[in-house]
């Protein structure tokens, strides 16, 4: 095996390991999504959380999850060449002036947002009041999650992990206790959401101490000095500056996308756009973050390595291999979601609150975000590749037109597709970002094979058709004797009959496609069953 094909292996090998940690954030967050759903519905308490949370959570996922950290990151490499001592003074410059730049953010929005966020949500006067209060709560996120993403790009840059990957779990378990644990004492639905929200910016401070306990017990800790005469300051926030504006158009794409479900719903009253289109965008983020997060953090440290060391030719094949990795991954999950759509929201989240009307509300927004599932993927993954050459611009400028152009199709489409109309601009912008991220990669000198990505994703067809299949019986014949049976006969309720209709789909849909992926000789089917297919073929040989 060559250098080449050693590096591109180990980087998928690498994202399986942080997929793993990934995979159980995102599980305990259905979890936690559940148990949203089933307390609070989809009424006014459920929408003023899920718009007051949205704006911390904007800057969470823009910080915490790639775009700032990921910046960050060449630098840190860069002066690490210099000396573990010269890499600490750097990162803790960088977090001074951070931790004064986000405290002055956060004082100015506790001033201005009782002025601003009324008149942002519309509807009653009590429901502006009540995203305000809670908006209040939750900003200080902010704070918490910005710190601990430059604390986590630090761990990322050495290849360690798995402590960055017990921060989303940290917030989790955050709103699990409060569930579990605190919700029983309190019977008001608006007492029960203050609770919640005090009980995730706690989750917030122990991400950020986790964090930082772990890279100063690496030896890697940060020393803290507010200089603004640093020489890499100016350079630092020169590259973190595009790359942040970049990744927020996805991310104000995002608050604009729940204004926009707010609008909607005050023109429809009773259709629960809001928390409609923010559950199922969830769900689509479950495959998203495992896949299309990992990817992109483990891809970035391999090529500032390739780079660092000279080896530029390695650059396209490692970034061809983690796209097919990528496809080979996101394809039966946005087949899955878009079949099974009606049947994973009514698993996860019916019950109490949550009824049928709910589920069908989120059910046609879901189907449209499922099929920009590769898209949301290979997206992250492109732009910590532009991150690579130090490259912040290019991905800035596209997303400003991606952004541009999503606002667009959803005002335009919104009066026919009501909320729907919100998730299809999304999926469709996000499929012009990967079109012109690919195109303008060649002018870093990167030449993608496509004619091998092509001919890889050619031959996942058989494995994908296989998947279809069984996922299109189980939905549309199978389902509904098992529901007939299940509930009538055995006197199981809705949401268990579900989820063990979900596990009737999913399970030999997965088997399906990876034998089928073996049997067809798919690199990636190697890359991930590995020594169990290699035993296998050794014994029918």
């Amino acid at each position: 095996m060559t250098k080449q094909a050693k590096g591109s292996e180990s980087s998928a090998r690498r994202s399986l390991a942080l997929s793993f940690y990934t995979f159980l954030s995102r599980i305990l967050g259905l979890v936690r999504d559940h148990f949203m759903a089933v307390s609070f519905g989809t009424g006014m308490v459920a929408s003023a959380f899920s718009v007051a949370y949205r704006l911390p959570n904007m800057f969470r996922n823009l910080l915490a999850e790639g775009t700032l950290s990921q910046s960050f990151m060449p630098i840190f490499s860069e002066y690490e060449k210099m000396g573990v001592e010269e890499a600490r003074m750097m990162s803790g410059t960088v977090l001074s002036f951070l931790f004064l730049c986000l405290s002055i953010f956060v004082a100015l929005f506790w001033f201005f947002a009782a002025g601003f966020l009324p008149a942002l949500v519309g509807g009653s006067p009590e429901y502006g009041a009540l995203v305000v209060e809670l908006s209040l709560v939750l900003f200080f996120l902010i704070m918490t999650a910005s710190l601990s993403s430059i604390f986590m790009s630090i761990s990322n840059s050495h290849h360690h992990y798995f402590v960055p990957s017990l921060s989303p779990i940290i917030l989790n378990f955050s709103y699990l206790i409060v569930f579990i644990f605190v919700f029983p004492f309190y019977h008001e639905i608006r007492d029960k959401v203050f609770v919640l929200a005090y009980g995730i910016v706690t989750g917030g401070v122990l991400q950020l101490l986790v964090q930082g306990w772990y890279v100063y017990k690496r030896g890697y800790g940060p020393i803290f000095r507010l200089n603004f005469r640093h020489p890499a300051i100016k350079k630092i926030f020169k590259l973190m500056l595009p790359a942040a504006l970049g990744g927020s158009f996805y991310q104000i794409g995002l608050l604009v996308d729940i204004f926009l479900a707010n609008y909607i719903q005050n023109q429809n009253p009773g259709l629960g756009a809001v928390v409609s289109l923010d559950y199922s965008q969830r769900l689509v983020q479950l495959p998203t973050g495992i896949i299309g997060v990992a990817l992109a953090t483990t891809i970035l440290p391999s090529l500032l390595k390739d780079l660092r060391e000279g080896r530029e030719e390695n650059v396209p094949k490692e970034i061809a291999d983690v796209l097919s990795f990528a496809f080979f991954l996101t394809l039966p999950a946005s087949i899955g979601l878009a079949v099974l759509g009606e049947t994973v929201l009514d698993s996860i989240y019916f019950g109490g609150r949550w009824d049928h009307l709910a589920t069908i509300t989120a059910f046609y927004p879901l189907v449209f975000y499922s099929f920009a599932i590769p898209f949301y993927s290979i997206n992250k993954v492109l732009v910590s590749s532009y991150y690579a050459f130090s490259d912040t611009k290019t991905p800035l400028r596209i997303q400003l037109v991606s952004f541009v152009l999503s606002v667009v199709v959803s005002i335009g489409l919104m009066y026919f597709l009501k909320h729907s109309a919100i998730a299809l601009a999304s999926a469709f912008s996000a499929s012009v970002t990967s079109s012109l991220l690919l195109f303008y990669l060649k002018s870093h000198k990167v030449k993608i094979p496509f004619a091998t990505v092509w001919l890889r994703i050619l031959k996942m067809i058989p494995a994908l058709l296989g998947l279809l299949l069984w996922l299109a019986l189980s939905e549309w014949v199978t389902k509904p004797y098992l529901v007939s049976y299940l509930s009538e006969s055995l006197g199981l309720g809705y949401a268990n009959v579900s989820r063990i209709c979900l596990v009737v789909s999913i399970l030999p849909a997965t088997t399906i496609y990876f034998v089928i992926a073996g049997l067809t000789g798919l690199a990636e089917a190697e890359i991930i069953l590995g020594r169990f297919l290699r035993k296998f073929r050794k014994k029918t040989n």
